[in-house]
């Protein structure tokens, strides 16, 4: 996008320049004011973490000595600068852009080509060949950086240019990925692309292939199989494929499973575009014509060649799904527990309510693929008895789904779906000719044996020509229009047909067992704190509890909290070896290898009571020990959804109290609007309860286990915290706590330069008379982050700040405390690039200290002449006592 830069007839350009920060950007502007469209760039554009993010809204027509001006309007540091110049040629902005890197002596980053603004604050620089972000640095030729801000780690060569697929089709480069498109149609295509572009956000590992146009001819699955074939192989592990208009499949096959038997090779499709935030987009089904419809349970399909051109397709694996509501428990992958003799599965269609075993028609349903315009609230019964139960069942499912899911679905047995898709469906085009008077013309596209398939078909028994989603009305449902914000769906005729038998099952595949939890009454081990020491149970199963004493009273749970999270409460460190078990400790040893995938164990209820006490200051002090990766907070590569499991189990009724309370925080903020809807949610909740329980004062013990490097329940815990710290604002700037430390504790500063905090470091973001010690300790923050939407109402900080553990800092002065003197301790926070696998720090930062001091040094003089005023934080005395930690020392 270019920037408007119209001003009235009468105004003449003036030499005065004016800045101000809008946002993530510094907008250099006339002295009259910034234009609306600088303005809302501005807003609206990511932040940029390396570099000084600047947009230039200056008329075409500005003399040369306007760019003077402009430099010595810019910061002056010695980071790079990102430039977003309005209303000049390729020429202009390339000369701009060196000269201001030669005047500032600074890398400047200027875009080579016009500037797309796209979803997520995303800026995308096209404009043909060669086009895209370049990189000017004193003294050097420009480089070609990047197409796409901010960069994902797929965006180069071939993801970065249009390229030919076949004579029909192309490669187009978008903002989240590749578009797959015919050549020509330029009128078509030129409001689906401002839609892709607007719409799908570029995520930093999954690039997205877009395939086909609506109202655009079919492209063939050869232009989808070069394009994949170019691709680096760490960029096809994880690209995803989405079908956007029709594309030519064989007949009695769907375009994943043809284009997987094709290449030969496995392939994931999406269930729909995905829309919104880079970090976590949510998916929506695509219609016919392009508009979107409603958001697939199902979110990734992985389709497997075939074994021979005679074996039967196999049924997609479900890679990726959102629950079907909040709360419910996930007792086999996909399948969640919803009544005593019932579960919730979530397929293709949509969601299937059936007995906890497989029914009558479970594996035919599961191969049935989506309807991008109706969602499928399918039953399925063991016996004509219990079909009214499964039906009932399925209708209260329907009244607690969202909204516009609800509006959009039906519910029906899955005899009546299997039957549906296995009689001939006639498309809209074959009804035009039918009716015109040419019923030939159809039935000879029936026999050609390729069809050009349309998003998400119906697989039917016969070849077709065409497939078109069923319009809702047909359907008996609403209609989108009747739905707020629904994207309106065209309507088809529908071939009338009667419900017959249903039509031959689909390929069976090994369903996993379900088995539903336990009944009221029955003692678990979260409730209890026992568990057996027997073989190891699935994790699709309920662990089963030894009968080793009776269960505890669930106030007993509750209350007992901060003693199961002390590791020193006379229970030995546990291990996470498998779910449901505790075996003995083992040592931790420096080895930074990815933790077992077992449940976090629970510690006996019949341990001692202790009181939780918030960690002190030894008066020996020493390093920390880089614990093992059972015993670290760090996140380990397969997630953290058992510890969420544990957690949520663990602090039993606790925990539907605090995930009430805590919803109600996220549902009012802006920045969390919206994600209790999205498939992720519980594991949004989760986190942040986790977040709130370490804040609160039951988490006080949490620390000293991790600075201790020993095993135990404070690990899931911590590991749900910081999960749930990634989603809270970040604090860039200085963080402060005060405290005493001993004698012994300076030689040990002297003589390391770089320390590590195996725990969480809290600070707060200015002074606190509340906070005791003789020494201030200044830490400039990149990557903390702020807690006080999460804070509890008894002993919370407004201003805390939390580091998480693993992180690294640097030590830039070590002052002691002398008489009339305080002592002073420096620090700056270290990014990941600067410490490389073997620990060591890169030695070439010294810009990176440099301003890091003049920064804190800037915060001291403002704190100074603030006064006694900057001091007044109220805060709980046993709050204070968590802060004092100085990191890296035990």
């Amino acid at each position: 996008m270019e920037l408007s830069t119209a001003r009235r007839s009468g105004d003449q350009p003036r030499p005065e320049l004016g800045k101000k920060t809008v946002g993530n950007a510094l907008v250099v502007h006339l002295a009259e004011g910034m234009t609306g469209e600088a303005q809302a760039l501005a807003l609206g554009v990511a932040e940029d973490t390396e570099h000084d993010l600047v947009v230039v809204d200056l008329p075409v027509d500005s003399p040369i000595s306007m760019w003077e001006s402009v430099a010595k309007a810019l910061p002056r540091r010695r980071r790079g600068v990102r430039l977003v110049i309005g209303g000049r040629s390729r020429e202009t902005t390339a000369l701009a852009g060196q000269w201001l890197a030669e005047r500032l002596n600074r890398p400047v980053l200027a875009p080579d080509g016009s500037v797309i603004p796209s979803a997520g604050g995303a800026l995308f620089v096209h404009s043909g060949r060669g086009s895209g972000w370049v990189r000017f640095r004193p003294g050097r030729p420009p480089a070609w950086e990047a197409k796409r801000f901010p960069r994902p780690a797929w965006d180069s060569g071939i993801t970065a240019e249009l390229t030919s697929t076949s004579s029909r089709g192309v490669a187009e480069p978008l903002p989240g990925g590749l578009w797959v498109r015919p050549v020509g149609f330029d009128a078509p295509q030129r409001h689906h692309r401002r839609a892709l572009i607007a719409g799908m956000p570029a995520q930093h590992d999954t690039m997205t292939i877009v395939l086909g146009c609506p109202g655009c001819p079919p492209l063939t699955l050869d232009d989808a199989a070069r394009l994949w074939v170019r691709l680096p192989e760490q960029v096809r592990a994880k690209a995803r494929f989405v079908q956007y208009g029709p594309m030519s499949v064989p007949a009695e096959s769907t375009l994943g499973q043809a284009l997987a038997d094709l290449l030969g090779k496995p392939v994931a499709f999406y269930a729909g575009v995905p829309v919104g935030s880079p970090q976590r987009p949510t998916l929506q089904t695509v219609l016919f014509d392009g508009t979107l419809g409603w958001r697939p349970f199902a979110g990734e399909l992985g389709y497997q060649p075939r074994e021979s051109a005679e074996a039967p397709a196999p049924v997609p694996e479900l890679l990726a799904h959102r629950p079907p509501m909040h709360g419910l428990e996930e007792v086999a992958p996909s399948v969640y527990w919803y009544a005593p003799d019932a579960v919730i599965e979530v397929v293709q269609s949509g969601l299937l309510v059936r007995p906890p075993q497989d029914g009558p028609n479970t594996v035919a349903v599961r191969g049935a693929a989506l309807d991008a315009a109706v969602h499928n609230l399918t039953f399925d019964a063991v016996d004509p008895q219990s079909a009214p139960r499964m039906r009932l069942l399925a209708e209260d499912l329907l009244g607690r789904l969202d909204e516009q899911t609800r509006r959009l679905s039906r519910v029906l047995p899955a005899a009546a779906l299997l039957a549906e898709r296995a009689r001939p469906q006639v498309t809209t085009r074959a009804l035009a000719e039918i009716e015109a008077g040419n019923p030939a013309r159809p039935a000879a596209r029936q026999a050609g044996g390729e069809s050009p398939a349309q998003p998400a078909p119906y697989r039917p028994a016969t070849p077709v020509a065409a497939y078109q989603p069923a319009a809702p009305s047909a359907l008996g449902i609403a209609s989108p229009a009747d739905v707020p914000g629904a994207a309106a769906v065209p309507m088809r005729r529908v071939a009338p047909a009667d419900l017959g038998d249903a039509g031959p099952a689909a390929p069976p595949r090994e369903a996993p067992s379900a088995v539903p939890p336990a009944p009221v009454g029955m003692p678990t081990a979260a409730a209890t704190g026992i568990s057996t020491v027997s073989e190891p149970a699935p994790p699709a199963e309920i662990p089963t509890v030894s009968a080793a004493g009776p269960a505890a009273p669930e106030s007993t749970v509750d209350s007992s909290l901060a003693r199961r999270l002390n590791p020193g409460a006379g229970v030995p460190p546990a291990s996470m070896d498998a779910p449901g078990t505790i075996t003995s400790a083992r040592p931790p040893t420096p080895a930074a290898s990815e933790p077992a995938a077992g449940s976090p164990p629970v510690a006996s209820e019949s341990a001692p009571e202790a009181e939780a006490e918030p960690a002190k200051v030894p008066a020996q002090l020493s390093f920390q020990t880089t614990p093992g990766a059972e015993a670290t907070a760090l996140l380990p590569k397969r997630g953290v959804d058992k510890e969420r499991q544990w957690l949520r189990k663990s602090l039993g009724a606790e925990y539907g109290l605090m995930s009430n309370s805590v919803a109600r925080v996220l549902s009012e903020h802006p920045g969390f609007q919206g994600v209790l809807s999205t498939s992720s949610s519980a594991e949004v909740l989760t986190d942040a309860v986790a977040v709130q329980l370490y804040l609160s004062l039951k988490g006080a013990s949490i620390d000293a286990g991790l600075r201790g490097g020993v095993n135990g329940p404070h690990v899931p815990v911590a590991r749900c915290v910081v999960s749930g710290l990634s989603r809270l604002p970040s604090h860039r700037g200085t963080a402060t706590f005060a405290t005493e430390l001993p004698a012994t504790a300076w030689p040990l500063l002297d003589g390391r330069k770089v320390l590590t905090e195996w725990g969480f470091l809290n600070a707060l973001t200015k002074p606190s008379s509340a906070v005791d010690g003789d020494t201030d300790v200044l830490v400039w923050s990149i990557t903390g982050r702020r807690t006080k939407l999460l804070e509890p109402a008894e002993g919370g900080v407004a201003n805390r700040v939390l580091f998480v553990p693993g992180t690294s800092f640097k030590v830039l002065v070590a002052r002691q405390p002398a008489e009339g003197a305080r002592g002073m301790v420096l620090l700056r926070e270290l990014t990941a690039s600067e410490i490389d696998e073997s620990g060591r720090v890169a030695g070439d930062r010294a810009s990176l200290d440099e301003l890091a001091m003049n920064s804190l040094r800037r915060t001291l003089e403002n704190w100074a002449e603030a006064g006694e005023e900057l001091a007044r934080t109220v805060m709980d005395k046993q709050a204070a006592e968590r802060f004092g930690a100085l990191p890296g020392l035990a």
